[in-house]
Parts: structure tokens; sequence; C-alpha cells
């Protein structure tokens, strides 16, 4: 909790996904989760199901800019997250607006294609978005992420280590490689932290069939972004999002494409299925 008993407020920038699996929408559940309170500017609408990727359609940088002025207008920021940025006048708003806010806190999540090979950044916003991941402060990407990141394949555990110890040198940032694809045996699901030059294996609080959840990615780096905000060590604050993460997956259910669908219904109020057998 934020001082005075307020929340630490968290900046979600990234894709709108209309689903809510993924994106803004996600974000801010998780962030919620977390114990923070989220604010979300998109970087554009992404056009979509929970199976399927049809279309960006981008924003004007104005309005982006504009929205990101707005926001801080009436919240004080703690940390902003960072998902699908799409297009160069997204990340050069959002570039311009952290340079004006140096001192905050960036969880950047590189959301470079959709689960079924889509591009999701454009080829002229390269130059403003190698800047962003130099502004970040952690990195969480997935293996086929830091393979396209670094531009080599990584062929084994080990070499995942060394990749993670890689990008942290170039970048500068702390890196969270989240373990969720890869294919190792015992590996699944053991995040790889490097921060200040140690390396810390960070396994699974349980394990659940496969699923192929939407949005995991979404879910950790803003429910670490809201517990870097509220002040927690950086591998605390990925345990705890870990630790959310899994809660939204065992209580998930399936889209009408049969995509996996993370949800975690909040104690403080009844769920559905609750209410009805109260009103019997």
């Amino acid at each position: 909790m934020g001082r005075g008993n307020r929340p630490p407020v968290i900046l979600a920038f990234g894709g709108f996904d209309p689903t809510g699996g993924a994106g803004v929408l996600m974000d801010a559940k998780a962030v919620h989760a977390a114990g923070g309170y989220a604010v979300a500017v998109p970087s554009c609408l992404a056009i979509q199901t929970t199976a399927t990727f049809d279309r960006i359609v981008p924003l004007p940088r104005s309005a982006l800019e504009r929205s990101l002025s707005r926001v801080e207008e009436s919240f004080r920021l703690r940390a902003v997250k960072i998902g699908m940025v799409g297009t160069r006048a997204a990340a050069e708003g959002l570039l311009r607006f952290l340079n004006h806010h140096r001192g905050l806190p960036v969880v950047l999540d590189p959301v470079l294609r959709s689960s079924s090979g889509t591009p999701l950044l454009a080829g002229n916003a390269l130059p403003a978005y190698r800047n962003l991941l130099a502004r970040a402060t952690v990195l969480t990407p997935n293996l086929p992420e830091i393979e396209k990141i670094l531009a080599r394949s990584v062929g084994g555990f080990q070499d995942a280590v060394a990749a993670v110890r890689d990008l942290a040198l170039a970048s500068g940032a702390s890196v969270v490689l989240k373990g969720g694809h890869f294919p190792w045996p015992g590996k699944r699901g053991v995040d790889i932290l490097f921060e200040g030059g140690t390396v810390t294996l960070l396994p699974p609080e349980r394990t659940f069939p496969r699923r192929n959840p939407h949005g995991t990615g979404c879910a950790l780096a803003a429910g670490i972004a809201a517990r870097l905000a509220a002040g927690d060590p950086l591998p605390e604050a990925v345990r705890t999002a870990k630790s959310i993460l899994a809660r939204h997956v065992e209580k998930g259910f399936p889209s009408a494409e049969g995509r996996w669908t993370l949800y975690a219904p909040d104690s403080s109020f009844p769920s559905a299925a609750n209410s009805r057998r109260r009103a019997k």
C-alpha cells in the first residue's frame, strides 16, 4: 500500500485487447490483484479473439501523448508497465513521456509477435523501441522474444541462463526470462532472474496441465510492476507476481474458442456461483 493508505498507481501502456484476456485490460486486473491501482493508455487497438489475431489499429500520437499527460495530472505514478507498443508513433510518444520521468521504474514485456506469429511491432518503430529497451528497469521476455532480441537461438537451459546474462549486460536492465516456453525436461515454468550480477532461479509455485492460457506475460509483468511500486525487492516482486498468476490460471475458464482465460475472483466480492447458492 502506498502513502496515506493509498495504493501505488501503475501506468499500463499496451494494446487494447477487446476480449480482456491480455493487454491493458489484463494489466489492470493483475495490478489490482497485486495491491496496486492501474491507469492505462492504449498504444493501439488489437482486433482479435482469444485464439486469433486480426490486425492492429494505430492511435494518433497526439492522442497518446495527451492521454499520458492527463493521467499524471490525476495521479502520482509509481511505476510503468509496457506491453505491446506496435507503432513508431506509440514508441516515440511513450519515450518522450519517460524521458520526463526518469525516476520511474519501468517493467517492459517485449511483445513482438502474437501467439499465432503475427508481427506486433512495425519495422520503422525499431529505433525508438531499442531506446525503450534501454530505458527499462526490468525486461520480461519469453524464450522466443529473447532469441529475437539477441538474434540467436537458445539451445538448452544453461544457454538460456547465459542469454539472460547477456541481455542484462547489453541493456543495463534486470531481466526475468519467463520459463513457460522452455522445452527442456523439468524446466518448464522455471523463470530465470538476472539482477546485479546474480542469477536466481524461480520455480513455479505449482504446475498445471498445458492449458495454453491467454495473457500470462501481461499479467506477470504487471504484477511485478505493482509489487516494485509497493517497495518489494525484485526477487520478492517476481515471486509474488508468479503466485498471483498461478491463482489466475487455477481459477480460469475456457473461452468459446477453447483458449484458457485467466480469472481470479476478488475475495471481497461474491462470485456468481456463490450468489446463486445464497439466493436458493
